[in-house]
Formats: C-alpha cells, sequence, structure tokens
C-alpha cells in the first residue's frame, strides 16, 4: 500500500500527467468520450492484465493512472480488475483503493452492454482480439472505449509478425477500418516502460457491414 501511494502521488505532480488530462479534455477526444457516455453518468472502468503490483513499477504507476483519472473525472464509475498473477495481499490493496477484484478469468471477453473503458496497457495481443471478437456489433463496439497498445502499431508491423501473432491481431486489423486512436506522450523517460506505445482506442463503425466475420 505504501508503495501504490508513493506511486499515485509521484504521478499526480508530474508533468505526464498534467499532460494526459490535457489531451482527454480536448474537444476532439472529449466528444469521442461524451458519444460513449450518451445519456449514461458513469462509465465503468475494467482492468485487465494490471501485473503485480507488488514486485514491479510500471503496474503501480498503470493502476496509479487509472485510479487517478476515476479521482479527476466525475463520469468514471466501478472500476474492475483481473489479472490471473495478483497474490490475495495485492488483492487487498486493490480493494482498499477502490476496485473490485474479479474472481473469474473473462479472458477479455467482456461485452460492452452499457458505457465500458477497458484500461489495458501493454497486454497481449490476444487479450484485445479477444476483446474486439466478443463486442464485434455495431452496438457494442460504440459502448466501448479501449486504453491500450497501438492499434497502428501493430498494422504498420503486420509483415514482421509470426503466423501465431498474426491469427491473434485478426480483428485488431479489421477494426482499423472505423478506429480513432489518440497515441500517449510519455514525455519523460521515468514513465515510457509504463506507457510508451499506449493509445485511446475509439470505436465508430456506422454500418454491420463493416464487421466482416472473423474467426477467432
Amino acid at each position: 500500500m505504501q508503495k501504490m501511494q508513493i506511486c499515485i502521488s509521484r504521478i499526480e505532480k508530474s508533468r505526464f500527467f498534467h499532460a494526459f488530462l490535457d489531451q482527454i479534455q480536448t474537444p476532439p477526444v472529449m466528444e469521442y468520450f461524451n458519444k460513449v457516455l450518451s445519456s449514461e453518468l458513469k462509465m465503468q472502468m475494467v482492468i485487465y492484465g494490471i501485473g503485480s503490483i507488488e514486485s514491479y513499477e510500471p503496474p503501480r504507476l498503470q493502476l496509479s493512472l487509472a485510479i487517478l483519472m476515476k479521482k479527476h473525472f466525475i463520469w468514471i464509475g466501478d472500476m474492475e480488475v483481473f489479472d490471473p498473477i495478483l497474490s490475495e495481499t495485492e488483492s487487498r490493496v486493490l480493494e482498499a483503493l477502490g476496485c473490485s477484484v474479479l474472481s473469474i478469468n473473462e479472458h477479455g471477453r467482456r461485452q460492452a452492454l452499457k458505457p465500458t473503458m477497458f484500461f489495458m496497457p501493454h497486454c497481449e495481443a490476444e487479450l484485445y482480439n479477444n476483446l474486439l471478437h466478443a463486442n464485434w456489433k455495431l452496438n457494442l463496439l460504440n459502448n466501448m472505449i479501449l486504453f491500450g497498445n497501438s492499434f497502428e502499431t501493430y498494422e504498420q508491423h503486420l509483415s514482421f509478425m509470426n503466423s501465431a501473432i498474426l491469427q491473434s491481431t485478426g480483428h485488431i486489423v479489421a477494426a482499423q477500418e472505423f478506429t480513432n486512436e489518440f497515441r500517449i506522450e510519455t514525455i519523460s523517460d521515468d514513465y515510457f516502460n509504463a506507457f510508451h506505445d499506449s493509445s485511446w482506442h475509439f470505436f465508430s463503425p456506422v454500418l454491420e457491414v463493416e464487421l466482416p466475420s472473423l474467426k477467432l
């Protein structure tokens, strides 16, 4: 808990965090958040693959950012967390910090039946792919926001991927047709490991035919 409190305090005072808040509040980005919220007052946050907050600093920084977002934006609602490696002690700390720890591994297949922010920095491609596959419908994609690895970067590196990785990026690549991406600036080296190549992703398919039938 001490490690987390130190991390939250440090990141809240940083230039990185102020730039992060400024980006969210720019008209183009805020417009997408408001579009997903629609008539709802709150947007739940689902955090997958956060890692060990006891053993490593990047997961602590990532979780601190999520907690600070909830503190600064009244429209962020309940925060749910899952990572199979979380210890009982880490789970208790997460709960003390206002998060609910999920007991079941959803493998990223949560459907966005209501406005949902998926906070997934530096997760495996397969997890993003699972998430998109589970929400491969107009009404579900329009309900979700994803904070995670840049989809543009995945697309740029397609020619270097082996067949196994290619298979796990089908929905990521297909979603590029209707994804609006805003990259995060890490500002300083202190936050590079935790947030490099991270982006906000907003999905706005207009027609069902934009969603090709893909195998998982």
